[in-house]
């Protein structure tokens, strides 16, 4: 596994190296990369490891080609900010910003 530190109130998860003692089971798998994915929370980056980053990714190219105005071709780069607001407010769902 990893050790967690505090760090700006929330806490990152470091992974351990091979260094630390951790050795590959005979289950350990590799595959095909086909992104590079990083993940910001409050302007720190996040470390993903490689198997993260093709989930995170395929989970926002599968959702993108459900919409409409995404078009048919596979985007080259896909940015999302989420930021919470300051307090709650109800919205129709069925209407754009």
């Amino acid at each position: 596994m990893g050790k967690y530190a505090e760090n700006r109130n929330f806490y990152q998860f470091k992974p351990r190296s091979i260094l630390d003692g951790d050795v590959l089971s005979s289950k350990h798998r590799s595959f095909k990369k086909n992104f590079e994915t990083e993940m910001r929370v409050n302007n720190i980056r996040l470390p993903l490891n490689h198997f993260t980053q093709e989930t995170l990714a395929n989970l926002m190219v599968g959702f993108l080609k459900t919409l409409k105005e995404s078009g048919a071709e596979l985007p080259t780069s896909i940015e999302i900010r989420i930021k919470k607001l300051p307090k709650q407010v109800e919205v129709d769902a069925h209407t754009y910003p």
